[in-house]
C-alpha cells in the first residue's frame, strides 16, 4: 500500500471514529411511568372503572353485573405545561391586569390536582383528569375531570372545562356552566375572568396537604416565581442540580459536564436550608421528573438557624421520603457539607451532621453520598481559603472543580458515564498505527 492510499484509509476512520458518541452505559430505564401512583396516598388513584359496554362508571357497582364487569384503566397524566403550582387570579378585561387572587392550584404529573380558595385556605379540593383533549394548535384543551373532594356539586361526577394556554403561560378559563362545556372554546369576555397565572406578584402560597405550611414566605420568592415561570418550557428527564446557593452559584456546570449527554439544570436558591429545599420540592423539582437528583444543603441550617445535626438529620430523612414518594427508583447523590473558612467554628456541627446522613445513607437505595468535606481542608484541618471567594462561603472555579471531579465519579461509578468509547479510539488509533507502519 503507498502512503497516499495508507493515509486516506486513516482519514475514513477518522471520520468513522468521529462519528461515536461516548454515550452513557444503557441502563434499565428507572424513571417513574406515567400513570403510575406514588405509593400508598389517598389523594392519588391509579386509575379509573370503565365497562366494557358503557362510557365509564364511577365505581366498582356502577357496572352491569357489578365488579366484575369493570377493569382499570389508567388515568392520562396532566400535560406537562400544567405542571406546578400555579396563581388562580381574577383578571380585569378592562385595565388589562391581574385584579386579585382567588387561590392556587397545583398540578401533579399524574392525574391528580388540587385548589385551595384563600377565603378557606385550610380546605384543600381534590380533583382528577379523566380525559384530555387538545383540541387545535393554540394550546386549547377539552379537559374532562372528576372531583373526590370539594363541593358536593362536583363530587362524585363528571364535570368539563376549557382551558388555553396563551402566549405570556398563562392558562385562560373559557366559557362554562357548572362544569359543562360548550361544543367550543369561548373566550370569557366578563369583566372580571379566571386564570392560572404565574406572572401575578405577591401570590399567597401553601403546602396543599399541610395548609399550616406556607411556602410563598421565603426571601427567595422571586427567585422561585422564576423557576415556576420557566416550567412550561423546561424539559424533563435532566441531572437536576437541588439545593442552596452553592449550587445556584455554580455558573459553569453546564460547562463542567458537557461531556455527559444528558441535558442538565441548575436549581439552587438563595441561602435556602436543607429544610427549605424539601418544603418546596412539590413545587419546584417534581415536576421536572428528574433522571438523577443530586443534592446540596444542611449548611445554611447549622450556620443561619442553629439547627442540630439530629434535627438536620430527621429532616433529611422526611426528604428522602417525600422524594421517594413520587420518584421511588431515581438515583439520588448527596454533596457533604462543605468547610466554609467564614463558618469555620461550626466545622464540628457540620463534619457531625455530614456523619449522621452518611450513615442514613447507608441503609438507603440508590442514594449515594458524595464526600468533599476533607478535599476543601489543609492538611492542618483547616478550610482551604484559595479555593473560596472573598465572602470566604462560596467557592471559586478552583473549589467547583473538585465537587466537578467528585460528581463525575459518582456519575462514572454508577454507569451514568461510560469510559468504554473513549478506550474504543484510543484502540483505534493504535491500530492505525500499527497498519500504517506496517504498510509504508
Amino acid at each position: 500500500m503507498n502512503t497516499i492510499s495508507a493515509l486516506a484509509a486513516l482519514l475514513f476512520l477518522l471520520l468513522v471514529i468521529g462519528s461515536i458518541e461516548a454515550k452513557p452505559r444503557q441502563r434499565r430505564d428507572t424513571s417513574d411511568k406515567e400513570g403510575a401512583c406514588p405509593s400508598s396516598n389517598s389523594m392519588f388513584r391509579c386509575g379509573r372503572f370503565v365497562c366494557p359496554t358503557v362510557s365509564g362508571c364511577k365505581s366498582d357497582y356502577d357496572c352491569p353485573g357489578a365488579q366484575k364487569c369493570c377493569h382499570v384503566e389508567l388515568y392520562p397524566s396532566t400535560p406537562i405545561a400544567f405542571r406546578g403550582l400555579w396563581c388562580i387570579n381574577e383578571w380585569d378585561n378592562s385595565q388589562q391586569n391581574y385584579s386579585r387572587q382567588l387561590g392556587q392550584a397545583f398540578f401533579y404529573n399524574n392525574e391528580t390536582f388540587t385548589l385551595n380558595f384563600l377565603d378557606n385556605i385550610e380546605y384543600t379540593w381534590i380533583n382528577h383528569f379523566i380525559s384530555i383533549n387538545k383540541t387545535d394548535n393554540q394550546n386549547t384543551y377539552q379537559i374532562f375531570t372528576d372531583t373526590s373532594k370539594g363541593l358536593l356539586v362536583y363530587v362524585n361526577r363528571t364535570s368539563c372545562f376549557w382551558r388555553r394556554q396563551i402566549s405570556n403561560n398563562d392558562i385562560i378559563w373559557g366559557q362554562q356552566s357548572n362544569g359543562t362545556c360548550t361544543q367550543a372554546f369561548e373566550i370569557d369576555n366578563s369583566n372580571e375572568s379566571i386564570r392560572y397565572t404565574r406572572n401575578a406578584l405577591n401570590c399567597h402560597y401553601v403546602d396543599d396537604e399541610n395548609t399550616n405550611e406556607i411556602l410563598s414566605n421565603t426571601p427567595f420568592e422571586n427567585e422561585l416565581l422564576q423557576f415556576d415561570q420557566s416550567l412550561s418550557n423546561t424539559k424533563q428527564n435532566q441531572i437536576v442540580f437541588y439545593g442552596s446557593s452553592s449550587i445556584g452559584f455554580w455558573s459553569t456546570l453546564e460547562k463542567d459536564f458537557s461531556h455527559i449527554p444528558i441535558d442538565k439544570i441548575n436549581r439552587g436558591f438563595g441561602g435556602s436550608t436543607l429544610k427549605q429545599c424539601w418544603q418546596q420540592f412539590k413545587r419546584i423539582i417534581l415536576p421536572l421528573e428528574p433522571r438523577i437528583l443530586i443534592l446540596y444543603a444542611g449548611e445554611n441550617d447549622i450556620a443561619d438557624e442553629g439547627e442540630t445535626a439530629i434535627n438536620i438529620q430527621l429532616n433529611f430523612r422526611e426528604f428522602i421520603s417525600t422524594i421517594r414518594r413520587f420518584f421511588p427508583l431515581i438515583p439520588i447523590a448527596y454533596i457533604s457539607i462543605k468547610p466554609s473558612p467564614s463558618r469555620f467554628n461550626k466545622i464540628n456541627e457540620m463534619n457531625q451532621t455530614n456523619h449522621l446522613i452518611r450513615e442514613d445513607i447507608q441503609h438507603m437505595k440508590n442514594i449515594h453520598y458524595i464526600d468533599i468535606f476533607n478535599d476543601l481542608l489543609t492538611s492542618n484541618g483547616t478550610p482551604r481559603s484559595e479555593l473560596f471567594i472573598s465572602d470566604n462561603l462560596h467557592m471559586n472555579e478552583n473549589g467547583y472543580a473538585i465537587w466537578t471531579r467528585a460528581v463525575n465519579n459518582y456519575l462514572h461509578m454508577n454507569g451514568f458515564i461510560s469510559s468504554s468509547a473513549i478506550h474504543c479510539e484510543i484502540s483505534f488509533f493504535i491500530f492505525i498505527f500499527n497498519l500504517l507502519a506496517f504498510f509504508i
